[in-house]
């Protein structure tokens, strides 16, 4: 207190100061004066110096005395019972449990709040804490809804702080109860998650979507499904997600030659033809959000692509698109292609194949011919060169110790054919190949796919690399490359 408050006192009396101070005092206790400290009966927040209970689940709140008379004097939940310990039988007076948790068992931030049956029948955890620090924990499932209360009466007097007892394990009875807390509380991943949103460009109609709103989406279902790295390791989980082709559905017919990209966050881009997403003679394409019953996490989620049913239906681990935040569809756009590769063995690669190796391995160049400039996206030739350089293995179909790209035997020297659609062939050397990143299968073209004349595939190079390599010629609708060794 500064020292004129001090003067302040003594000029008044200690008898008037005295006097001010209990009005003041008595006006605390009255609602709607300049001093009364009202309690928050919304949110069960409790006068100062009384007990109040933290409660955390879907959403996190406390209860005070004020809520807890306000639903007592309300008679429905209030009830009491009569228990037996050590021969004795005591009476409690309390409301049901049920009541408290409605207050966080779902997004309800005002009273009334709805108590969620069907959450508490499937099954969730709560752990009772008492103000010392004792705990105990039940699954919902286990017990009845209404086997609890939290008593504010013993016998006919009131407990200092409220008490869980009812129709449990004795271990469940827990006195001065000072926290209520849910396994329904948000993960760090579901807190994330809940701002993610999904947007969609459906033949330029745009639209989004949350993941609370496709949780609740009608197309929601819950399967399993499996894929397949292409190293050969299988993983099999419960996904849970909404049905591709009834989201689209809505929106459109989808037809077989109708092109579906999926844009993740990390820039990797996977088109579907709408063939693939009809096909459901083993299952249904998902757009899953949840796995094994838990939000995916950032990566490999929020959104990723999985085919599941009842026949565990497995697909290519390229196939299963992950981080999806953007899923754009257009009407007859899909062309499918294919490019063989051989040498020391052959293998034959689809557009899915070579849309994952662009998104993983990309590279942009700025070519020019002729007096022509372009800029190409696509991925550098000598990956290519690993579907054919050895006679057992593929690129990533093996051992980590096993090498994807036989880069001595690329600087070793051999012959390298680059074939287009009608016969045109280029021959480059593999050591030019392997020297220079910049020499690409490209697959777009200033920003789309490649036109009627250059598709499937162009081999293009970045300006600065026909200055090292005369040999260099671009070779349109690249259909074939033929490793001699």
């Amino acid at each position: 207190m500064k020292q004129e408050e001090f003067i302040m006192i003594d000029r008044i009396g200690k008898r008037a100061f005295a006097a001010m101070l209990a009005f003041a005092l008595v006006c605390a206790a009255i609602p709607g004066t300049a001093f009364a400290q009202s309690a928050d009966a919304v949110t069960g927040a409790s006068e100062e110096g009384e007990w109040s209970v933290a409660l955390k689940g879907a959403r996190t709140d406390w209860l005070g005395p004020s809520y807890y008379q306000k639903l007592k004097a309300g008679g429905k939940e209030y009830t009491e019972i009569t228990v037996e310990k050590k021969g004795e039988k005591i009476a409690y007076g309390g409301l049901r449990l049920r009541a408290i948790l409605a207050m966080v068992d779902g997004q309800d931030s005002a009273h009334p709040y709805a108590f969620d049956a069907a959450l508490w029948k499937k099954g969730y955890e709560v752990t009772l804490t008492s103000a010392d620090g004792y705990s105990a924990t039940f699954a919902t499932a286990d017990l009845a809804e209404d086997a609890l209360i939290l008593a504010d009466t013993e016998n006919g007097k009131p407990l200092a702080r409220p008490m869980v007892v009812g129709d449990a394990p004795r271990n469940l009875w827990v006195r001065d109860i000072a926290e209520i807390a849910t396994s329904l509380a948000p993960t760090a991943v579901a807190s994330e998650a809940s701002s993610f949103m999904l947007e969609m460009d459906i033949n330029g109609n745009k639209t989004s979507f949350t993941l609370a709103e496709l949780e609740k989406d009608p197309a929601y279902m819950e399967a399993t499904g499996s894929f397949t790295t292409s190293a050969g390791t299988k993983y099999t989980n419960p996904y849970g997600g909404v049905r591709l082709r009834a989201i689209l559905g809505r929106f459109m017919d989808l037809s077989p030659d109708d092109s579906i990209t999926f844009v993740a966050t990390d820039g990797y881009e996977m088109t579907y033809p709408g063939s693939r997403v009809l096909d459901e003679a083993d299952g249904e394409w998902l757009l899953a959000f949840r796995m094994d019953g838990d939000y995916l996490p950032k990566d490999p989620g929020f959104i990723r692509t999985i085919k599941v049913g009842p026949k565990n239906p497995n697909i290519d681990g390229h196939l299963s698109v992950k981080m999806i935040k953007r899923i754009v569809v257009k009407e007859k756009d899909f062309k499918d292609f294919k490019l063989t590769l051989s040498g020391k063995r052959t293998e034959t690669i689809d557009r899915s194949t070579v849309q994952s190796c662009v998104s993983c391995h990309r590279r942009e160049v700025n070519f020019e011919r002729k007096g022509i400039s372009a800029t190409y996206v696509g991925f550098p030739l000598r990956l290519a060169l690993a579907y054919a350089d050895d006679p057992l293995y593929a690129p990533h179909r093996q051992a980590t110790e096993v090498l994807a790209y036989d880069k001595a035997a690329a600087r070793a020297g051999y012959k390298v054919d680059i074939v287009a659609e009608d016969g045109f062939k280029l021959t480059l050397d593999s050591r030019a190949i392997d020297a220079d990143d910049d020499i690409i299968l490209g697959m777009y073209k200033n920003g789309v796919g490649l036109a009627d004349d250059e598709f499937p595939l162009a081999l293009v190079w970045d300006k600065k690399s026909s200055a090292a390599n005369p040999d260099l010629k671009n070779v349109k609708k690249t259909a074939s490359i033929v490793l001699r060794f």
